[in-house]
């Protein structure tokens, strides 16, 4: 799909290299200008080979004026350039937007940065938890317990590479109307707010903690005899009645939505008292056969042997093979380049005159 794409890379971590990772298994050819000491990500060869497939690494040591020459060349031979600076950084490397605008008009360059290019805390350097638990959203993951917890999957810096990614490809296709490049500014901030929609659409609009997902019976995590299950039910009549019949509770059927919020304690306590009476084969045999929205609470690595079977995996080759969760979208016509190989820190340098013909 993106057959002939040049992408320069110039993030560390994360957000940026999991933007372009996306672009490099639609076809684009990735370059990852790394500085001499290399991604920090590298220190965890697992992680580095999960979002760096079918890059190539070049070393360019951007504080020396040779370095960001290079760059430049580099850059006029170029359609996207994803950089992960701190706001400010690359204005004074001479690699911004405008530096490369000189060289190539046509350039979408995409900003990833923890609050924006003009927010008033862009001298902050933060990773994921620290933006979390400033826009409020590991406040939403905590509610059920009463307390804030700390996140442990990256939802800002997901998020962020995946508007970015997104944004990249508009500006592409604005490109091919009009002949324009494009600057991207994009947040780990706004992206991870923006992400979780349902909840934030509230706070927008002068409400508070969502009822619906804190005091619903029907979305709430229960115990069995030997595990935990999960259901799914907002404002869906059928749903909760076909719950109501199947745990035996029918004096509750026929309550409404707003009723049910209201009696929440009451109506949860009843629901766990019923499900408590099963097990975890049991419950999950009842629920299927009672059309209800459900899922047994799994460990990560039943969810592993789950997604296996699904399909999108890839094989990824960093010092040893490893085994990836890769795009996971399938097309009708269409193959990913899903296996790949992450470069070793440098590895085509000596390509680096052919990439700049």
């Amino acid at each position: 799909m993106l057959g002939g794409l040049r992408v320069i890379e110039i993030a560390p971590f994360y957000p940026g290299p999991f933007c372009t990772q996306i672009l490099a298994e639609h076809g684009a050819e990735v370059i990852k200008v790394e500085p001499p000491n290399g991604d920090p990500m590298r220190f965890n060869p697992e992680m580095f080979a999960a979002i760096n497939r079918n890059k190539k690494s070049v070393v360019l040591n951007l504080k020396e004026k040779s370095g960001v020459e290079t760059f430049l060349r580099l850059a006029k031979t170029s359609d996207v350039i994803v950089e992960g600076f701190r706001p400010g950084v690359a204005k004074k490397l001479g690699i911004d937007y405008d530096a490369v605008k000189r060289v190539n008009e046509r350039i979408i360059y995409c900003s990833i940065s923890g609050f924006g290019q003009d927010s008033e805390f862009l001298d902050i350097p933060v990773h994921d938890i620290n933006v979390l638990s400033m826009n409020g959203v590991c406040r939403i993951t905590g509610l059920k317990i009463g307390k804030p917890l700390d996140p442990n999957v990256q939802l800002a810096d997901f998020s962020s590479a995946m508007f970015a990614a997104v944004a990249i490809l508009m500006a592409l296709i604005k490109r091919e109307k009009t002949g324009e490049g494009e600057y991207i500014d994009v947040s780990m901030y706004d992206s991870s707010f923006a992400a979780v929609p349902l909840h934030t659409s509230r706070y927008l609009n002068g409400g508070s903690d969502l009822d619906d997902f804190i005091s619903n019976p029907g979305y709430d995590i229960y115990r069995t005899r030997d595990g935990f299950v999960s259901l799914g039910m907002l404002d869906e009549p059928h749903f909760w009645r076909n719950l109501c019949n199947a745990l035996k509770l029918e004096r509750y059927a026929d309550l409404s939505y707003k009723e049910r919020i209201r009696r929440y304690k009451e109506i949860r306590d009843e629901i766990e008292k019923a499900i408590a009476e099963y097990t975890l084969n049991e419950i999950f045999e009842l629920f299927r056969k009672s059309n209800l929205p459900f899922g047994i609470v799994n460990d990560t690595s039943k969810g592993a042997e789950l997604y296996r079977a699904r399909g999108f995996l890839a094989k990824s080759f960093y010092g040893k093979e490893y085994t990836i969760a890769s795009f996971p979208v399938a097309y009708k016509s269409t193959r990913l380049r899903r296996d790949g190989k992450a470069p070793e820190l440098g590895e085509n340098n000596d390509l680096l005159n052919f990439l700049l013909k």
